[in-house]
């Protein structure tokens, strides 16, 4: 293992790893005494030696919640700086989060720039040291598992992580106060046209209730995966070749895994902002009811749309559907919102064996949103309780748009099939749906770009 150190020996290399891991990430100083670690680390690196314990040391006191002491080792362990090897990077990290979350400005900047003089990172003036959040950095550096006291400090990572507006709406619907959201609701005049972080209010809690429907390990991955794309995205690739490239975003993935998921702070982040465990079921209730004072104080619903690229973009309804929450386009439909109406279109194909193939435009409306998210549960709510409003997009077809929902729902669903079981599946769960599509209008024979539904399933 080359870690930019002369080892005496491939079992030196591998035993001053193993320590290393042992305490930054297994946090073996729990429950065993150090010492006997710091002399091993003596005789696998005796020229790097003192850096490391020192560094040891200050995470741990780190760990005893005592930072005073952990800023003098850091601090020490700089002074050494020259003997880190391939752990600078995460040594300077480490260092500037610990001084920046404890206030002392000056000697973040010293770490940082020091990294920056490197190569290592961005040089940074005064206004991007603004934009550090100091205790975001600190716990992405410091897992609460780390701690001594876990429980005590996961507690205060929560606190740190929970957020707090100067927009009186936004923390009510945050804390689930549904009392709260009445009140502010009755002393706003036009709900429509209010914005918290540029989107309505309604669509803002959707959103809250999709989170909390999906729960805290969809969140901690999906909050990877921005994480990892956001920061390959600032690499400079030019001459990379492609398996290099996919090579380094593995790297950042895996890195990224550790700082949010393994550590436990994807599930602190939920934590503050969707609520500990214990109260969930009860803010999941509380939001319903949320969304049903913001429906009834609107006068149109429908108003809202967030753009989400040049071609496409979600009103209310349409989030709804694509999180499969029934509950809230039962309370949009009831309200009379546009099952119609259509915010851009998609380009959709198919190819056969035979070489040939079919194109359409596919609208991005309630019911092919429905489809698209395999929303079952709410599409089969749509045709079977508001089968009147279904009617019209059953059959309604264009030259731009040459295709029907059901056409779409095999296609998309029967027809993408993987293999034969899933196939079988998918052809059982259509099947289930023909009644209810035909129900509400649906013409089986009804010719499109791709054939008819009929011929499609075989019949």
């Amino acid at each position: 293992m080359d870690n930019g150190f002369e080892f005496d020996g491939a079992a030196k290399a591998q035993t001053f790893s193993n320590i290393f891991n042992s305490i930054m990430k297994d946090y073996l100083y729990k429950v065993r005494d150090m010492e006997p670690f710091y002399e091993q680390t003596k005789e696998c690196i005796p020229y790097e030696a003192d850096f490391f314990i020192k560094w040891f040391k200050g995470y741990i006191a780190v760990a005893n919640d005592n930072f005073v002491v952990a800023q003098n080792f850091y601090k020490e362990a700089f002074s050494l700086i020259d003997k880190s090897g391939d752990y600078l990077v995460k040594f300077l990290l480490q260092a500037f989060a610990l001084f920046l979350h404890a206030g002392d400005k000056k000697t973040a900047e010293n770490f940082w720039n020091y990294g920056a003089k490197k190569g290592l990172f961005a040089k940074a003036d005064d206004s991007m040291f603004q934009r550090f959040n100091a205790k975001e950095q600190f716990w992405v550096q410091f897992s609460p598992k780390m701690f001594m006291d876990s429980q005590k400090i996961t507690y205060r990572a929560i606190a740190d992580y929970t957020r707090t507006s100067s927009d009186k709406l936004q923390n009510a619907i945050d804390r689930f106060s549904v009392a709260e959201v009445d009140k502010l609701l009755s002393d706003i005049k036009n709900i429509d046209d209010y914005r918290i972080e540029g989107i309505s209010p309604l669509y803002y809690a959707i959103q809250k209730k999709g989170s909390l429907k999906t729960g805290d390990k969809a969140f901690t991955e999906s909050l990877v995966t921005v994480q990892s794309q956001q920061m390959f995205s600032k690499l400079n690739l030019n001459g990379l070749s492609f398996d290099a490239k996919e090579q380094k975003y593995l790297e950042i993935y895996h890195q990224m895994r550790e700082t949010y998921e393994k550590s436990g702070l994807g599930n602190i982040m939920y934590c503050a902002y969707f609520g500990l465990e214990s109260d969930r079921q009860k803010n999941k209730k509380s939001i319903i009811q949320i969304i049903k004072s913001i429906i009834d104080k609107s006068s149109n619903v429908d108003s809202f749309v967030k753009n989400i690229s040049g071609k496409v973009g979600t009103n209310a309804l349409h989030l709804a559907a694509e999180i499969d929450d029934k509950e809230t386009c039962e309370l949009l439909l009831k309200k009379g919102c546009d099952v119609n109406k259509v915010i851009g279109y998609a380009n959709f194909g198919m190819n056969y064996a035979e070489g040939k193939s079919a194109t359409t435009k596919i609208p991005n409306s309630f019911i092919y949103r429905l489809i698209s998210f395999q929303a079952w549960d709410t599409l089969k709510m749509y045709l079977t309780d508001f089968s009147k409003l279904a009617e019209k997009s059953m059959t309604e077809k264009s030259d731009k748009c040459n295709i029907t929902p059901l056409v779409y729902m095999i296609l998309s669903v029967v027809y993408a099939a993987k293999d034969k079981e899933e196939f079988d599946k998918n052809s059982t769960l259509v099947n289930s749906f023909i009644p209810l599509f035909t129900a509400a209008g649906s013409v089986l024979h009804e010719k499109t770009a791709f054939g008819t539904a009929k011929s499609l399933l075989g019949l």
